[in-house]
């Protein structure tokens, strides 16, 4: 297979047609996983996953400009990647099609079942599918392309996008159920240690990696299908007028918005999906982000992953200030702590970071931001000293947290915080012996 490589302005992209390639690199743990392509008459080795495709895509008569980022992108150069990294958006965005690539079925049973589902001729009417069909269609939305970070922004920013599998092409709609789940709950609890983690919620965890994706932007819309005034006020029998007010006026339609995201939303709900290189858990999202955080990511494939990890918790958890505050008020503290702490689990989950060094590195964002002029620090200081212990199985929260609350206020403030560490832990006491002596 032989390709020519060509170099393009940004600025042309809009007006070019040309397809992007969505797919997942795989693994190369041996000779076997290599292949040889030629480009611009020179030979260029890929993995055994894009050779794939390519040799599908030649069997399916494709052709025009194709970007495909471990050939357009030079993976060896740190520089360029940095760069690369802050367009990736733009490429997407503006590409006539993006192609899903999952990839050849593993087996000739999943061969059947998706070519089953692949020849049906009103595949969105699920009620007449098979069980073969639906074991079809099971294998595509649980597929492991879903699970990667990089495919996020490239199917949320697409303006066409097909799904492949092997010759097999399926409709994104087909993967969706027009629900949306984009307002992730917050719930932290704490293990024996006192060592935080947030949960997910239920309904996350009941939706297939696909639709959490596809429908990451789905909004409904009420419209209206019939005059409103005119069906209430209508003249005639008591039984015309009860079936005429019992016919429905407004239906609800589905769009996707095209409003940024949060930093701190992204990261709750895509930040465990799998990537090779740590920092894009970060970079990875920056293409979905809104300008004034977006601007905020600088993308240092030369620095650690502490260095992308202090970026995403700094930017989150101004976010949710700004989100949850005005001036100094803060609007339900108690509620914007455990966002505030679900958020420092979810990063340091999705980065995989040590319970030491992220906390060390949360004392830094706290101590910066309480330094900061006010409302910041005087917002700081309110979410973190409130009293949100309401019971015994808290305390154990302190022994670690309590040193939180030495960042957030004045040093003058010193002894008021101890005496107010003391009155919180005195008060939930006396709840837990309230609660065992009169059991709710």
């Amino acid at each position: 297979m032989q390709y020519r490589l060509e170099a393009f302005d940004l600025s042309e992209l809009p007006s070019t047609q040309y397809a992007a390639l969505s797919y997942t690199w795989g693994c190369a743990t041996s000779m076997d996983d290599i292949y040889e392509i030629v480009i611009n008459d020179q030979p260029f080795f890929v993995r055994r996953n894009l050779f794939d495709f390519l040799d599908t895509a030649a069997g399916k008569g494709e052709n025009g400009l194709l970007f495909v980022d471990a050939i357009c992108i030079n993976q060896l150069d740190s520089v360029e990647r940095m760069f690369q990294v802050r367009e990736m958006a733009r490429v997407y965005r503006n590409a006539s099609k993006v192609i899903a690539w999952l990839g050849i079925p593993e087996s000739a049973q999943k061969v059947a079942e998706v070519r089953s589902l692949g020849q049906m001729k009103d595949i969105a009417n699920c009620a007449n599918w098979t069980a073969e069909q639906w074991e079809g269609f099971k294998y595509l939305s649980h597929h492991p392309y879903w699970n990667r970070v990089w495919i996020v922004q490239e199917v949320l920013l697409a303006q066409s996008m097909e799904v492949w599998c092997w010759y097999f092409t399926f409709p994104l709609s087909l993967f969706t159920s027009g629900s949306s789940i984009s307002l992730p709950s917050y719930e932290v609890r704490y293990s024996e240690d006192g060592r935080p983690r947030s949960v997910v919620d239920a309904i996350s965890c009941s939706r297939s990696p696909a639709e959490r994706i596809i429908t990451h932007r789905t909004r409904h819309v009420l419209r209206p299908i019939a005059d409103s005034l005119a069906q209430g006020t209508m003249v005639g029998t008591l039984e015309e007028i009860t079936a005429g007010l019992m016919r429905p006026y407004m239906v609800a339609e589905t769009y996707q918005s095209h409003i940024p995201d949060l930093i701190h939303r992204v990261v709750r709900k895509f930040g465990m999906l799998n990537c090779t290189d740590s920092r894009d858990k970060l970079y990875g999202f920056v293409g979905l982000l809104k300008d004034s955080s977006r601007a905020k990511v600088n993308p240092d494939y030369t620095l650690p992953v502490s260095y992308a990890y202090r970026q995403a918790l700094e930017i989150g958890l101004e976010e949710i200030c700004n989100e949850y505050c005005t001036g100094a008020h803060v609007r339900r503290p108690d509620r914007v702590y455990d966002i505030h702490v679900a958020y420092y689990c979810d990063v340091r989950d999705a980065f995989s970071m040590e319970d030491d060094e992220s906390m060390s590195i949360l004392q830094e964002v706290l101590s910066e931001f309480s330094r900061r002029t006010p409302p910041m620090s005087d917002t700081i200081e309110m979410i973190w000293t409130h009293p949100f212990i309401e019971n015994n199985r808290y305390l154990i929260m302190l022994r670690n947290f309590e040193q939180l609350l030495h960042i957030a206020v004045p040093a003058g403030d010193g002894e008021r915080l101890r005496l107010e560490s003391r009155r919180l832990r005195n008060k939930a006491h006396k709840r837990s012996r309230l609660s065992n002596i009169f059991p709710i």
